[in-house]
């Protein structure tokens, strides 16, 4: 999974989550939690597939764009990218599983820091707290990815994404 252009994404247009959000009307139609939730099964549909997914990270990978790569099986990223959940800056919280996600990879004191922050950080902070699997030069990116799914064949469901990315990039 890739996004197209320099970035992988600069997150959820921040119209659709703020106008629900921030509306006076107390009869609130439910539509930013129809929103959330179908981003959340989307993501879902990614993380349950019996087939490896893996985000190619360049660039920005921000909001419910980083969301989406934490439901990928595996994460390689461009040297420079710069990562982050910063919804709590337009006073909204992660809602497609973010939150649960980076607690499990990371630990929860990094979550919290992270997610109460909405600071972003960067490819090789995210390394070191397990949020990513790799760093390659940023136009290797994608060629790294296929490279990695091809050379994992029928073994992954035996042995998982972990024990690939190590020997092959």
């Amino acid at each position: 999974m890739r996004g197209t252009g320099r970035h992988f994404s600069s997150g959820a247009d921040l119209d659709d989550l703020i106008s629900p959000v921030r509306r006076e009307d107390s009869n609130r139609d439910g539509g930013e939690s129809a929103l959330f939730l179908e981003n959340l099964r989307s993501f879902i549909f990614f993380e349950e597939l019996r087939i490896p997914v893996i985000a190619a990270i360049s660039g920005v990978c921000l909001g419910s764009g980083l969301e989406l790569a934490l439901f990928c099986h595996g994460r390689i990223c461009g040297s420079g990218s710069v990562l982050g959940l910063p919804e709590t800056g337009f006073g909204l919280m992660p809602g497609c599983g973010g939150i649960q996600k980076i607690n499990a990879i990371a630990g929860r004191s990094r979550a919290l820091e992270l997610i109460l922050s909405g600071a972003s950080f960067t490819a090789e902070e995210a390394l070191k707290w397990n949020i990513i699997d790799a760093i390659v030069p940023k136009k290797a990116v994608v060629a790294a990815a296929v490279k990695l799914i091809k050379s994992i064949g029928d073994d992954y469901n035996r042995h998982g994404i972990k024990s690939y990315i190590s020997r092959f990039l």
